[in-house]
């Protein structure tokens, strides 16, 4: 007997989504510690074009980079780790311009604006009050969040890279 399959999430964090126009680059993770799949980079200040997670000492998103892509070959299998992860110092891919799937805080709507919370540095679709949020430069939300807290996302055009 059949199944009716009704509910589907969008996926996992870093997976691109929507392969038609995507354009990944590679950049060293230079932020000291591990960056997950789907998190926002930025430019790190100390030329050494490297990418780094963001902190609240980055006061506006003028170094915004991309998101993190899930790399096939870093499965948490291969790692024996519950989250595969880029390593310090480790290439990362970076989605510079296309969809990809995201954690994110609050209800989306298709064309919402995504924000960067300040004091958490999460995700998310509500401008907060004053300071309180970063826009991300050309970022939109592609679907609606689903169950699992996660939708698609589209950077729209390349910020620096």
């Amino acid at each position: 007997m059949g199944k009716v399959l009704k509910n589907f999430t969008n996926g996992f964090p870093g997976a691109i989504s929507r392969a038609v126009d995507d354009v990944v680059i590679s950049l060293r993770n230079g932020s000291g510690g591990e960056i997950e799949f789907g998190k926002p980079v930025f430019l790190k200040t100390d030329g050494s074009n490297a990418v780094t997670v963001f902190d609240s000492s980055m006061s506006d998103a003028a170094r915004f980079v991309g998101f993190t892509v899930r790399a096939g070959d870093k499965t948490p299998e291969e790692y024996h780790s519950s989250t595969a992860v880029y390593l310090a110092n480790e290439p990362a891919d970076i989605l510079v311009r296309g969809s990809i799937v995201v954690q994110i805080e609050t209800a989306a709507t298709p064309g919402q604006q995504v924000y960067i919370r300040v004091s958490d540095g999460k995700l998310t679709t509500s401008a907060g009050s004053s300071g309180s949020t970063i826009a991300l430069p050309h970022v939109n939300a592609r679907t609606a969040r689903d169950s699992t807290g996660r939708c698609e996302i589209t950077v729209k055009e390349r910020n620096l890279m």
